[in-house]
């Protein structure tokens, strides 16, 4: 007797044959064709939302899926962003002292851009003083002149339902009178600042020169005494950094400008000394516990990827900049304190916090020889370099030892990136630049520059820099 058991054959239903069931069981092409496109579709569109959202939650640092496909960002960056790319915050420190109540009107005793490059992973420091005179939105289409430290407090506490209120209109007064589009903005007083510098454990600077204030103050009520800060490096903890950063009776408005920056560069050094933007959930925690002292429009979701492009950048490569050797005193016309602007210099110190930040990085000592007999060839090119954002300190400008009818580029210390693009501006092939060690480079073995430029008789600024830098 056999112990296995057949194997087991379900029966077909009553009235169906074998080959009926077979043919019951065949699918619909069109209901497969469905489903197959529903899949496809729902993965394009989360595609599609997962890379458009990583630029906006870790901007520089996007999904690189390698392929192009309409409406899905390849995560494919340029090399430098422009200004409407960059993440541009504005900073108000504000004239409230310890003590004052919280809505009470005041004033903004500093107020600063810094702006990020996500892709070139450079920052920047852009100061305004807090007397210059600015138009001002009066939220029925005009605008008021008046200094711009009264902004936040005209939206605030003067117009009646100003967009965005205080924030709103400064942000538009930055926008208007310099073109900055501001992404997001920090509001702190005396006692937040204090706050921070503290709790980084206070930080380091090396104080360059003679400052004092004999009769300062810093909170309601209380009794004035002497700050003195002497030159050499000095620890300091929040208070003694407010008030290095705060005076100004021992010389003016822009060395205090001078001294905020040195302030900033500190405390960014502290912090990533720290690794406080090392981890996403450290920097997380910190901003959660100072969000409500601070007033900033900065979501709680941005902070991860903010402190991980804060952690790219680090504190060497921000470029600090004042617009206060651009502006000089209103005199009798004004009212007080007031200071006008060279805005054709305005422009020039702005290209140096938001042009090219690789270019900044670099900082390449560029030395123009014009080998030409036609005059005032390298002034020119010179006025379209300060635009592009390279420092007039950086530009060296004279005459060839000889005419010369080829242009070339002489890289003398490898700043390759720079040297590039004054081969683009100058609509040079790349076989214009050469190394120290190439024959053509032999007769400028002496120059002062890490790159020489010799404009020679091919020179055409005005059909190939000039033109396309306006």
């Amino acid at each position: 007797m056999n112990p296995e058991r057949p194997p087991f054959e379900r029966p077909p239903r009553p009235g169906l044959e074998p080959s009926d069931v077979s043919r019951d069981r065949r699918f619909n092409p069109l209901l497969i064709f469905g489903i197959a496109l529903f899949a496809v579709v729902a993965l394009y569109v989360l595609v599609v939302v997962v890379t458009m959202a990583d630029d906006i939650f870790f901007p520089g640092n996007e999904i690189k899926i390698g392929i192009k496909l309409p409406g899905v960002d390849s995560g494919e960056n340029p090399e430098v962003a422009d200004i409407d790319e960059r993440i541009n915050i504005l900073f108000l420190g504000l004239d409230r002292k310890v003590g004052v109540p919280e809505h009470t009107a005041a004033r903004t005793d500093s107020v600063f851009v810094l702006t990020i490059d996500p892709f070139s992973k450079t920052a920047g420091v852009f100061s305004i003083p807090r007397d210059l005179v600015v138009e001002i939105p009066d939220g029925s289409g005009g605008y008021v002149s008046d200094r711009i430290n009264v902004a936040w407090e005209m939206g605030e506490f003067t117009y009646d339902g100003y967009p965005g209120g205080g924030p709103g209109l400064i942000k538009d007064t930055i926008e208007h009178n310099f073109d900055i589009p501001v992404d997001h903005y920090v509001l702190l007083d005396f006692q937040d600042f204090k706050d921070l510098i503290d709790e980084v454990g206070g930080i380091e600077i090396d104080v360059p020169e003679y400052a004092a204030d004999y009769a300062y103050e810093d909170c309601e009520g209380c009794s004035a005494y002497a700050v003195e800060f002497v030159p050499g490096m000095e620890h300091m903890d929040g208070q003694r950094a407010l008030a290095y950063a705060r005076i100004r009776k021992s010389d003016n408005d822009f060395k205090r400008i001078e001294r905020q920056q040195l302030v900033i560069e500190a405390t960014a050094k502290k912090a990533l000394s720290l690794d406080l933007f090392v981890s996403p959930s450290k920097a997380r925690d910190l901003y959660s516990e100072y969000k409500d002292a601070v007033e900033t429009d900065i979501n709680d979701l941005l902070i991860p990827g903010l402190a991980k492009l804060a952690q790219q950048v680090g504190s060497d490569n921000i470029n600090m900049v004042s617009i206060a050797s651009a502006t000089y005193p209103c005199g009798s016309g004004c009212t007080g304190a007031m200071l006008l602007a060279d805005w054709d210099e305005v422009e020039e110190l702005k290209a140096q916090v938001f042009s090219d930040g690789k270019i900044q990085a670099e900082e390449a000592l560029v030395e123009l020889q014009n080998a030409t007999e036609e005059p005032g060839l390298a002034e020119e090119f010179a006025g379209f370099l300060r635009k592009q954002g390279i420092p007039a300190e950086d530009l060296l400008v004279g005459d060839a030892p000889a005419v010369y009818s080829r242009s070339l580029i002489v890289d003398r210390r490898g700043k390759e990136y720079t040297a590039k693009k004054l081969a683009e501006w100058l609509n040079l092939p790349s076989d214009r630049i050469v190394a120290t060690s190439d024959p053509e480079a032999r007769a400028f073995a002496d120059a002062t520059g890490d790159i020489v430029v010799i404009l020679g008789s091919d020179a055409r600024l005005a059909t190939a820099a000039i033109t396309s830098g306006e």
